[in-house]
C-alpha cells in the first residue's frame, strides 16, 4: 500500500487551501494549496520520503486533474479496451518489423520512446524535475489532425490553478535492458538511459515513462499519492524566462533533435480517420 499525502508541514496557510478530490479508482485525495517555491519543493520531497521504502515517487505537470482520471493516451475516451488493445498490438508490432532501425530496439523502450513524440500507447509519461513538471502544468495544448499528422499549439494556460501530480513507481530493479526498471505492479522507463541522446526531446524533458503490468492498463489514478495546486499566475513567476524553460528547448526542432527527423521520415503514417486511435509523430507549430 502506498503512503498517499494527508498532510505535511506547510509554512503558508493549508487548511482553508485543502480540498478533496476523488480519485477514478474510488480514493479520496486531498489537494494542496501550494504558494512558494519552498513549499512545492517540500511537498514533493515529503511524498518521496514517506513512499522511500516502497517505490520512487516521480511526477507530472497538467493544466486539469480530468475528474480523477489518470488514463493513457491510448485508452482516453475508449470503453472496449481489449478490443483497442488487440488492434494496437498488431499496429506497432508491424511498425517495428517495418523499419530495420525500429526493429534494433526493443519494444519496450520503442513505445515509449514513440508515445514521447506523439503516438499513444498504454504509458504514462512522468518526469522527476520539478520545473519541467510545472512548465507542463501551465501551458495548454490545442491539437489539430491534417492528414497523416496531428498538429500541437502550446500556449500559457488560462486555467486559474495547476496541478503538480505525484505518482509512485514500485519498479526499483533495472532489467538486463538499460533504462528499464520492473516492480510486481509496474514497469518504468528512463529514457536518458534507454535512447541515445540524437532523441533530443526526452532527454531535454527529463523524461521517465510509467506502465502497468495490467494486460489493459486503463486507469492509473490508484498510483497518484499526492495533488499540489499552484494559482497559474504564481507559477509562470516561479518559472520566469529560462532558456532551458522554453518550446524551443523543451521541444527541440527537428534540426537539432535528429531523432525527432528520422520519426518524421521513417515512421508508418496512419489515415487520418485513425489518427485519433494511434495519434502520430506530432508537430509543433507556432
Amino acid at each position: 500500500m502506498y503512503n498517499i499525502i494527508d498532510n505535511f508541514d506547510k509554512k503558508t496557510p493549508s487548511e482553508v487551501n485543502v480540498n478533496i478530490v476523488k480519485l477514478n479508482c474510488g480514493i479520496d485525495i486531498k489537494t494542496f494549496q501550494i504558494e512558494t517555491v519552498h513549499d512545492l519543493v517540500q511537498f514533493i520531497g515529503f511524498g518521496k520520503y514517506i513512499n522511500n521504502k516502497i517505490g520512487n515517487v516521480y511526477f507530472r505537470g497538467q493544466t486539469s486533474l480530468y475528474d480523477g482520471k489518470m488514463i493513457p493516451s491510448l485508452y482516453r475516451g475508449k470503453t472496449k479496451l481489449d478490443s483497442i488493445t488487440m488492434k494496437y498490438n498488431k499496429r506497432i508490432k508491424n511498425v517495428i518489423s517495418s523499419n530495420k532501425l525500429f526493429n534494433s530496439y526493443d519494444r519496450s523502450v520503442f513505445e515509449p520512446l514513440v508515445q514521447h513524440y506523439g503516438v499513444k500507447t498504454p504509458y504514462i509519461d512522468l518526469v522527476d524535475n520539478v520545473w519541467v513538471a510545472l512548465w507542463f502544468a501551465l501551458h495548454q495544448a490545442k491539437v489539430v489532425a491534417i492528414n497523416s499528422h496531428e498538429y500541437v499549439y502550446y500556449y500559457d494556460s488560462k486555467e486559474e490553478y495547476s496541478y503538480i501530480v505525484l505518482m509512485i513507481s514500485d519498479a526499483l530493479q533495472e532489467t538486463s535492458k538499460s533504462g528499464i526498471y520492473q516492480g510486481k505492479n509496474t514497469t518504468l522507463v528512463d529514457l536518458r538511459k534507454a535512447t541515445p541522446s540524437f532523441f533530443l526531446r526526452p532527454h531535454a524533458q527529463h523524461a521517465y515513462m510509467l506502465r502497468k503490468n495490467d494486460q489493459y492498463p486503463g486507469d492509473y489514478s490508484d498510483l497518484i499519492v499526492g495533488i499540489a495546486k499552484i494559482p497559474t499566475r504564481l507559477g509562470l513567476k516561479w518559472l520566469g524566462q529560462n532558456e532551458f524553460l522554453t518550446l524551443n528547448s523543451l521541444f527541440p526542432a527537428a534540426y537539432f533533435d535528429s531523432g525527432y527527423k528520422m520519426l518524421l521520415k521513417t515512421y508508418p503514417e496512419n489515415k487520418q480517420h485513425t489518427v485519433n486511435e494511434f495519434g502520430s509523430i506530432q508537430i509543433l507549430t507556432d
